[in-house]
């Protein structure tokens, strides 16, 4: 064998040894992420357990809320909910959130007995609720670290259930279970290395995971190139064999080849998905974006208008939020079954937004751009669909004649931005979506096919995976005794 296919050999037989078994994991964690994602509130939960809003005893309107804060300026975000049995204010500007007391107008100061208040409705059995503070542990990663320092409540309820409520608005923003943070062991926090002395720092973590997937890239590449090397379709090896390898080593090499270019496809997907080097890398719905959409911020008048209407006209209110569309306000309500838009004034409940004003609304995020088309869909395309997280429908869809062929989706039904996407990130939905998760069409991401495809090639390079980690440690037993 020459001197570059044994250097190549052996490259491979070392990635595999300390790499290998972080490959297996991935495989092995992937099938777990399918059923169980990583610990979130989901807005059906608040649904259940938000505790119900009486808007009579509102005291105070927003803007005198707001003005309590001391902050200048005007909040990007007004919600307005209950806390304790107490309706309150939520103010988001700058990144933070800031809370006051609607019906007296001081400003919220949190304390155990009110982290009590927002958990036990997600802990109905609970006897006793500890409460404790933290900045950060393994399950509150992601959007709640505007409301650190969180409350961290263990409730002695047959779940296990341990509950994260604000350090700032005292609201209920994430729950776990002890299934749910068992099974996470086994899923989000293997499979994005998820351990909390690294994922505390951002940078580090995203490195470790960009350099990890490119070397179990390089890893099975090489094997690839091994694998075709040594095979024999037409000069067979003695006896008619086509692989020179037996035992092991052959259901290696077998594997390999079938399992190969999926397992490279997979590997470099995974490796996107921090985009390494910024690459495909793609903005999203801009803060920018939402302020044009919505006609500028909010003002004086629109927190000045009082809320007591809403309620009368409904009873199962749970939350109230300021929304402004194309210059003009809404209320964006939240009860038992839905979320609805409001007429700010009547407190009617708006069907839709006149797709006119929608787009006039879209115009707005980029009025030096002209149109290439603007069209209400009300079934999937290839960057806004349903698979994991339900999609509304219809929404207004607007092309812009931009070199970056920007798109935008509105929902009329809730008067908001619901996507963006524009040539990186389509690029990214095929290479990532399409090649990590088989997220190509309807008719694949279809369930249960969609979950028998994937959870069977996931075994499949499982299998890869064993049968290598077997090689490696055989070798290491034979360096050993030498």
């Amino acid at each position: 064998m020459g001197s570059w296919k044994r250097q190549l050999h052996l490259l491979h037989r070392w990635l595999g040894i300390g790499i290998g078994l972080l490959v297996l994991l991935w495989f092995g964690s992937g099938i777990v992420m399918m059923y169980v994602p990583y610990p979130a509130l989901t807005e059906q939960e608040r649904m259940a357990w938000l505790a119900p809003l009486n808007v009579e005893q509102v005291e105070v309107s927003a803007w005198n809320a707001w003005q309590a804060t001391g902050q200048p300026g005007i909040p990007d975000v007004v919600k307005l909910n209950s806390v304790a049995g107490r309706p309150a204010y939520h103010f988001m500007a700058e990144g933070r959130w800031r809370s006051v007391w609607a019906d007296t107008g001081t400003v919220l100061q949190m304390t155990d007995d009110i982290a009590r208040s927002s958990a036990a409705s997600a802990a109905p059995g609970a006897r006793t609720l500890a409460v404790d503070t933290v900045d950060l542990d393994q399950w509150t990663f992601g959007s709640v670290k505007m409301h650190r320092p969180l409350y961290r409540v263990e409730a002695d309820d047959a779940a296990g259930s341990v509950l994260y409520v604000s350090g700032r608005t005292g609201e209920l923003v994430r729950d776990t279970t002890r299934s749910e943070r068992a099974w996470n062991w086994a899923g989000s926090v293997i499979h994005w290395i998820y351990f909390t002395p690294l994922r505390t720092y951002g940078q580090p973590w995203r490195q470790v995971v960009m350099w990890t997937s490119a070397a179990a890239f390089v890893l099975v590449m090489l094997g690839m190139v091994l694998g075709i090397q040594r095979l024999r379709l037409r000069k067979r090896y003695a006896g008619g064999r086509r692989s020179p390898y037996r035992g092991w080593q052959a259901w290696h090499h077998w594997l390999g080849l079938g399992a190969g270019t999926l397992t490279l496809t997979w590997l470099f997907s995974g490796w996107l998905s921090v985009t390494p080097f910024d690459w495909l890398s793609s903005p999203g719905i801009t803060a920018q974006d939402r302020l044009a959409f919505a006609g500028g911020p909010l003002t004086r008048d629109d927190l000045s208008v009082s809320p007591a209407h809403v309620g009368r006209v409904h009873v199962d209110l749970l939350e109230l939020e300021w929304r402004r569309i194309d210059g003009k306000l809404y209320f964006s309500a939240l009860d038992r079954t839905s979320r609805s838009l409001l007429d700010a004034n009547s407190g009617a409940v708006l069907p839709a937004i006149p797709q006119e004003v929608l787009l006039h609304a879209l115009r707005a995020t980029r009025p030096e751009t002209p149109l290439l088309a603007a069209e209400i869909i009300t079934s999937a395309d290839n960057y806004y669909y349903s698979h994991h997280t339900e999609r509304a429908f219809p929404v207004l869809r607007v092309q812009f004649q931009s070199a970056d062929q920007t798109t935008l989706y509105a929902d009329p039904a809730q008067g908001k931005l619901v996507e963006y996407a524009d040539r990186n990130s389509q690029w990214n939905r095929w290479l990532f979506n399409g090649l990590h998760q088989l997220d190509f069409a309807a008719v694949v991401r279809a369930r249960p096919v969609w979950d028998v495809m994937v959870a069977s090639l996931c075994v499949l390079g499982a299998m890869l995976s064993v049968t290598g980690l077997v090689l490696g440690w055989r070798r290491l037993k034979t360096r050993s005794r030498k």
